[in-house]
């Protein structure tokens, strides 16, 4: 782990300056609001941890995608040619048809939706967090930086989803439609996000206990299902048979860690239903359906829901920390310790005993990507 801890510490660090700087009030509630959130310590941050994702040159399937980037080829006649259906990720293949076109390297392949999905993660994070300094550290800690480094498809849908979920609660319906239709053309599973707009109810009524139980069943019963499943991922264009389905479930600790939110939010729920905005009811339920989405893969389908579950990790980093604000100033200091040392631990856990990060991440050096790109000019 000795790789990622720099850029993590690094992080941390420039997210608490940035946090110490902002001019913050308090509502009726006593809960922190910003009021001017300081920028240029926060944009640091977000700079030196896109660079770092961009400039791998393996980890997890960074290799395939260099290898295809590779086989790419040059001329913008060659959009014409290119299976333009759903599944085959069209707006993923147009635009690295025209990066290699224009003559981007590999590496600038990688720095640039680096960039990209990184930039647009923070920026979401910075945007609607209630305490940025946490949310950057449960950022790192449950996962969401190390993921932007693998599935760059689903990875540049996810951060162009986000930009659609600032759109509806903006209210500009119109324009987040948009942002998810254009997700969907570098990973078509991003038309799950249409669901957004009926997840803005009140936290812990009847609704959340009918999506409770309903995935429950969902769960229990996914085996029965599988050719149903099977035959909607056909639909959407992607070639996946029953067997993607099954093997090992997801992992025990993995998902603990997701299903703390809702758990705290279950405690804190009296807290929730006064001071809700569609804001707060948003983020809440999306991390209850990431929850759900992960416990449908403990029953074998961890290959798959698990993925999918990633579609919505983030809003775990954003929902935690507003929670928190539901319990007294004393009490509130014992959990967040309790919070940053458990998912310490877990950030341990997954970097090194699970999956040792050190072994699969393989970098250039900043310098070296510089001179890369003067010698191509």
């Amino acid at each position: 782990m000795s790789k990622l801890l720099p850029v993590f510490i690094f992080s941390l660090i420039m997210a608490y300056i940035s946090d110490k700087r902002a001019h913050i009030d308090f509502n009726k509630f006593g809960d922190k609001i910003y009021r001017h959130k300081e920028k240029i310590f926060f944009f640091l941050m977000a700079v030196v941890a896109a660079v770092f994702v961009g400039l791998r040159t393996s980890y997890n399937d960074t290799a395939t995608y260099r290898y295809s980037y590779e086989l790419m080829s040059t001329g913008m006649g060659n959009i014409l040619n290119l299976d333009l259906s759903l599944g085959s990720n069209p707006g993923f293949n147009i635009l690295n048809t025209i990066l290699k076109t224009i003559g981007f390297s590999t590496q600038d392949f990688l720095m640039i939706y680096a960039v990209v999905t990184v930039g647009i993660n923070f920026w979401f994070v910075r945007k609607y967090s209630d305490n940025i300094w946490l949310s950057v550290f449960l950022f790192f800690t449950m996962g969401c930086y190390t993921f932007t480094m693998a599935a760059i498809k689903q990875c540049v849908a996810v951060a162009f989803c986000l930009i659609g979920i600032d759109r509806l609660l903006r209210e500009k319906k119109i324009s987040f439609v948009f942002w998810i239709l254009l997700a969907s053309t570098f990973h078509p599973y991003s038309l799950m996000y249409l669901i957004a707009p009926f997840l803005m109810f009140k936290p812990w009524t009847n609704k959340t206990y009918i999506l409770l139980a309903v995935f429950g069943l969902i769960g229990l019963g996914i085996q029965p299902l599988l050719g149903t499943v099977v035959d909607i991922t056909t639909m959407l264009g992607e070639e996946y048979d029953a067997a993607t389905f099954t093997g090992e479930g997801i992992n025990i600790f993995r998902l603990a860690v997701v299903w703390v939110p809702v758990i705290v939010s279950f405690f804190v729920r009296k807290y929730l239903r006064e001071a809700n905005t569609k804001k707060d009811n948003l983020i809440l339920n999306l991390t209850i359906l990431n929850a759900e989405i992960m416990f449908i893969g403990l029953f074998g389908t961890a290959n798959y829901f698990g993925r999918l579950a990633n579609y919505f990790l983030i809003f775990q980093a954003l929902c935690l920390p507003h929670l928190f604000n539901g319990f007294t100033t004393g009490s509130k200091k014992i959990i967040t310790f309790l919070c940053v040392f458990c998912f310490l631990l877990y950030f341990y856990y997954a970097n090194v005993i699970n999956q040792y990060f050190d072994n699969g991440f393989y970098s250039i050096s900043f310098l070296s990507y510089i001179r890369g790109v003067v010698g191509s000019i």
